[in-house]
């Protein structure tokens, strides 16, 4: 119904989870109408929750990502100290 044409499949016979790097489903942006979280990876409507896996991230490419979960996690840290020595959070 698409259109689509010369569709192929292929199983690669690896076990499920081995190859995958699970993203999405907490997007991350300015506006709190269409992302959950802040620049920080703090929540915008919860500010004492963070999140720094792969779920601010909305695609990957074929690299492996968890360098940059590392440093997205020590900026949010960085960020989260900063405002608990302010009383923000």
């Amino acid at each position: 119904a698409a259109g689509c044409t010369n569709i192929q499949t292929h199983d690669s016979k690896q076990a499920p989870g081995l190859d995958i790097h699970e993203m999405g489903g907490v997007r991350m942006g300015k506006d709190p109408k269409t992302a959950l979280l802040n620049k920080w990876n703090q929540m915008h409507h919860c500010k004492n929750v963070f999140v720094t896996d792969g779920a601010c991230m909305v695609s990957t490419s074929t690299q492996n990502p968890s360098l940059t979960y590392m440093a997205i996690t020590a900026r949010a840290a960085n960020y989260a100290v900063e405002q608990l020595k302010k009383n923000n959070i």
